[in-house]
């Protein structure tokens, strides 16, 4: 058929290809044509789909002139896929929260074609979006304020793998909100004086509708039913994820909305910290998460699970042979093992509410301290002779062959267990050791990939199961990833170029469902 008469189906399928594949050559090679051929389909499908919406009698300029002079303190942002019903418990709970906390609802309307839809009988029919969210409607963009953007007027696909994939440099400088049914998050690299900036999707407020087929299959199986909360207040804002269960009801804070009421909700199962590396932990980020009403205090978790919590500074390998930066450590007193290790420990002594129970992962940094036990020269080292003496003969004694071959054991944990005051509530996990927590897996720190590759928060979303994983800096979501972000410093002797990273921690709620809790110059929400 050419590229002149196409059919809806065969435009739907051409835009599904791109939308999963990424590229004209995988998506081509996919649907078994020459690549000529789909850019010619390609070409018309987008002009179908432009001329579609051009046509259609969906006006929101009303409603955005509204939020202009309005300028809400709280904006509840969702995606809505057309001639399709809502999920009213999800619908009516997102309504209570907005009334109780004074919220605007604004719903990104997108567009998807489905010949087997059960809700439409022909795609004729398809243009319309359930009435209950006809006056939230957006389909503009809506600048926020100076540092954040909602672009509503970009439709994506459903069911693109990837959605937020060449959307992040769309919005400038400003950090951008995108409507789609999956949620997605990620920083992108900025300016070491600017804060990072944050590209985000939705969720969907619609129920699942999704062509018969490979693409419509993992759409499906990534939908979520969640919105993006917006809390305002100035030129700052803060970001968190409004992620439902099956029943419709969600957690924020320390508050769970159902479709019937809200209540206080119980206490979190968990909060992951972002990369603490003590010996360079940000005050702010500290009072934010510790502190007077900061996040342990309001959300009361049940479990800390700490990564790179030990920085080793003391003695990094990373500075053999570095003599300047050696002496300056010196001058400091930063060179001194034992002291780096006492001050980890107190940290996390001071920071630990009482019956909460610490997991710490086995972490890269914390495997500097095994390494420089192995390669160091304890006679050239007086200051550390002692403790590199007492780690060294425990590792020795402890030394032993497996069925997987050499074991012994974690210097870290030796001294952890001996000098926390709250040990018997710290759990330290091996390498590669299970742990999970309302399903979710949090064993891996992710500096280390499957298979042996180096670990990234995509790669890990191959791994079948849900994870929360540290070591990037950068907080993420991806699929059923998420990935913390660190309470050090935002600048370290040893980051070159633009940056990513933010004061971040993964919050796993009572109800097993996720969010990313971010603060800046120490304030977390508004």
């Amino acid at each position: 058929m050419s590229s002149r008469g196409l059919s809806p189906k065969i435009a739907e399928e051409t835009l599904i290809a791109i939308a999963e594949y990424g590229t004209q050559v995988a998506a081509s090679a996919a649907l078994g044509i020459p690549r000529e051929t789909f850019q010619s389909r390609l070409r018309t499908a987008k002009r179908m789909q432009a001329k579609e919406e051009a046509e259609s009698t969906l006006d929101t300029r009303p409603f955005l002139k509204a939020l202009k002079a309005k300028r809400h303190k709280r904006l509840v942002v969702t995606w809505a896929q057309n001639a399709t019903p809502v999920h009213e418990p999800f619908l009516n709970s997102l309504l209570r929260f907005c009334r109780e906390q004074r919220a605007q609802l604004v719903v990104i309307p997108g567009r998807y074609r489905n010949p087997t839809s059960r809700y439409t009988r022909d795609l004729d029919e398809d243009n319309w979006w359930d009435k209950a969210i006809e006056p939230y409607l957006l389909d503009r963009k809506f600048e926020v304020n100076r540092n954040l953007v909602i672009l509503a007027d970009i439709k994506i696909q459903p069911t693109a793998v990837r959605p937020l994939t060449g959307f992040e440099t769309i919005s400038g400088s400003r950090s951008a909100v995108l409507g789609h049914a999956k949620i997605e998050y990620k920083t992108v690299p900025t300016p070491h004086e600017s804060e990072a900036k944050i590209v985000t999707t939705t969720g969907a407020v619609t129920k699942k509708n999704y062509i018969d087929s490979k693409a419509g299959k993992k759409g499906e199986f990534h939908h979520i039913q969640g919105a993006c909360l917006i809390e305002v207040d100035g030129d700052q804002f803060f970001l968190r994820q409004l992620n439902a269960t099956r029943d419709g009801s969600f957690i924020d804070l320390d508050r769970e909305y159902t479709p019937t009421c809200s209540r206080k909700a119980k206490p979190a199962a968990a909060i992951m910290l972002g990369d603490v590396h003590v010996q360079f932990a940000d005050p702010t980020a500290t009072a934010a998460t510790f502190g007077k009403g900061g996040m342990v205090q309001l959300l009361k978790p049940q479990q800390l699970v700490w990564h790179d919590v030990l920085d080793f500074y003391s003695r990094s390998h990373h500075h053999r042979g570095d003599a300047f930066t050696n002496l300056a450590k010196h001058r400091a007193g930063l060179d001194d093992v034992a002291a780096e290790l006492d001050r980890t420990f107190a940290y996390m002594d001071e920071h630990t509410p009482p019956g909460v129970k610490n997991i710490v992962v086995a972490s890269n940094h914390h495997e500097h301290f095994r390494r420089w036990i192995c390669e160091c020269d304890p006679r050239l080292d007086p200051k550390n002779l002692m403790i590199w003496a007492e780690t060294f003969l425990a590792m020795g004694a402890a030394s032993h062959m497996t069925e997987a071959g050499a074991e012994t054991i974690d210097p870290f944990a030796f001294w952890g267990k001996r000098r926390l005051k709250c040990a018997a509530r710290t759990r330290f996990l091996r390498r590669d050791e299970s742990y999970l927590i309302k399903g979710i897996e949090h064993g891996f720190h992710s500096d280390c990939g499957p298979n042996g590759s180096r670990g990234s928060i995509v790669s890990f979303t191959r791994i079948g199961s849900k994870a929360n994983i540290g070591h990037g800096h950068g907080p993420g979501i991806f699929d059923s990833v998420y990935q913390g972000g660190t309470l050090s410093r935002l600048e370290r002797d040893y980051l070159r170029g633009p940056s990513g990273w933010m004061h971040t921690n993964i919050v796993t709620y009572a109800n097993g469902k996720r969010c990313l809790y971010s603060s800046i110059n120490g304030r977390w929400r508004s």
